[in-house]
């Protein structure tokens, strides 16, 4: 049962976005009516951006769609598309994952009006900074902060602790782990009483990057490879609770029994 729900969930969310979509402006009704009208893959969208380094991880979704495909029962695309900031581009996809290592140039007022829609019409946006050697994520976390307060004025981030229904969406998690410990939740935006970005300062990228050799790409601190398996399972975790909000409050779809309950196992 939680199988088919799982992909049935997905469905939903997308009909759900193709919907608000059409409401929002007639001119793309007709090619989201083609998009959506069976189930379909889903795909780990990523924004591409001007002026800064916006793929600073650029293995890190395939190896999170991977793992998705595998551990449950939806149906990712193996190659996540890059998307630019235009609702035509965007609106296809329920989760488009936000990163980067060091400041990037102000979107254009069109690209940071879209992006807005986007997100108040049903998407969900995945902010994961990446800590490189020669990055500035301060800097990077200034021009997000900048992006956000153009596109959804009046909004503020607040905390998500772990005791929200994020971290029991797929696996039970007792916080929040990546490349590198971080907060032990996150910071998240509600827009319509809909938790709509999700913002961490955990380089989850960094912990999900593997080479084409099968090698990993960066050592993760201070938990190694337990940590590791804790930022997939939160990876997980996102995406499920992306498409699966509508009955987030049911108990969580797991497809290892206990195993999921412990994330250092």
């Amino acid at each position: 049962m939680g199988a088919n729900r799982s992909m049935g969930c997905d469905v939903g969310r997308r009909r759900f976005l193709a919907g608000a979509l059409a409401l929002g402006g007639a001119v793309l009704a007709p090619r989201f009516a083609r998009g959506v009208g069976a189930p379909s893959q889903v795909a780990l969208a990523q924004l591409a951006y001007s002026g800064g380094n916006w793929q600073p991880r650029p293995t890190a979704l395939r190896r999170l769609a991977w793992e998705v495909h595998k551990r449950t029962a939806v149906d990712t695309a193996l190659e996540p598309p890059q998307v630019k900031a235009d609702l035509r581009s965007l609106a296809p996809h329920p989760l488009v994952y936000v990163s980067g290592d060091r400041p990037f140039s102000e979107l254009e007022p069109a690209a940071t009006d879209a992006l807005g829609r986007y997100v108040r019409l049903g998407g969900t946006l995945i902010i994961d900074p990446a800590y490189t050697a020669d990055g500035d994520d301060k800097g990077f976390s200034a021009s997000v902060d900048a992006l956000l307060a153009r596109a959804l004025p009046g909004i503020a981030g607040a905390p998500i602790q772990p005791r929200h229904v994020l971290f029991r969406a797929f696996y039970e998690l007792p916080r929040a782990l990546g490349r590198v410990a971080g907060s032990p939740g996150f910071s998240g935006y509600e827009v319509g009483g809909r938790l709509a970005v999700i913002r961490g300062d955990h380089d989850l990228g960094g912990a999900w990057a593997r080479d084409n050799l099968g090698n990993w790409e960066f050592e993760v601190t201070p938990g190694g490879e337990r940590q590791r398996e804790t930022a997939f399972r939160l990876g997980i975790n996102l995406v499920m609770f992306t498409l699966c909000r509508d009955y987030k409050n049911e108990e969580p779809h797991r497809r290892f029994g206990g195993d999921a309950a412990d994330p250092a196992r």
